[in-house]
C-alpha cells in the first residue's frame, strides 16, 4: 500500500471535522440531530436550522484553508 500524500490527509482531516456536525448544530439550537440531518438533506425547511449549518460549515472551512 503506498503512502499517504497531503492531499489523502486533507481529505481525511476535512472528514473529520464535520463528525458530529449535525450534533453540533443540534445542541446548539436545542432540537433533535435527526431533525438537523432532514433539514441538510431538504426533507424539511427551518431557516434557523439551515442557517446554523451554513454557519458551521463555513467555520471548517476556514480550518482546513
Amino acid at each position: 500500500m503506498p503512502a499517504a500524500t497531503k492531499d489523502d490527509e486533507a481529505i481525511i482531516k476535512g472528514h473529520m471535522l464535520h463528525l458530529g456536525l449535525y450534533r453540533r448544530v443540534a445542541n446548539k439550537l436545542e432540537v433533535d440531530p435527526s431533525y438537523v440531518s432532514r433539514v441538510a438533506t431538504g426533507k424539511r425547511k427551518n431557516l434557523k436550522v439551515r442557517r446554523a449549518l451554513l454557519d458551521e460549515l463555513r467555520k471548517l472551512q476556514r480550518r482546513l484553508r
